[in-house]
């Protein structure tokens, strides 16, 4: 019986992977989603499964912020607003309780042209694909 916990343990934690930095299909699924609402302005989603951590679906959200800028000209950007609608689920196995959260960051972002705002997008995603080993 010990066996067969080690090797389940052993196959869950070799399978578990953080959702990558892919574009999602929906708004709803694994990835980045983003979507234009006006001129410069645009709705950038990340949204992680239960092994992405919160600091890296911030970082993902940042990432494709920076890369929307630069695929429509821009820039430099801004935050504009900001919400966390991760959530949390638990599951009782063995007598223990496991908690999962599955972080879901939106920023709204607005771009410029010019190298007037906070972030620049350049050196935003040069850097954080450096960090997170993306080509």
């Amino acid at each position: 019986m010990k066996k067969i916990i080690i090797f389940c343990c052993g196959f869950i934690l070799l399978t578990a992977c953080a959702t990558p930095y892919q574009r999602a299909k929906k708004e709803t699924a694994n990835g980045y989603f983003d979507t234009r609402l006006q001129e410069g302005v645009y709705d950038v989603i990340f949204n992680g499964n239960g092994d992405t951590s919160a600091k890296t679906a911030h970082d993902y959200a940042l990432l494709r912020s920076a890369e929307v800028c630069l695929e429509n000209g821009y820039k430099t950007f801004d935050i504009v607003s900001k919400a966390d609608h991760s959530t949390q689920d638990g599951y009782v196995a063995n007598n223990i309780l496991f908690m999962e959260t599955e972080p879901k960051i939106n920023f709204v972002i607005h771009c410029s042209k010019d190298s007037d705002l906070t972030f620049l997008a350049e050196e935003i995603k040069e850097n954080l694909r450096k960090k997170y080993k993306l080509q």
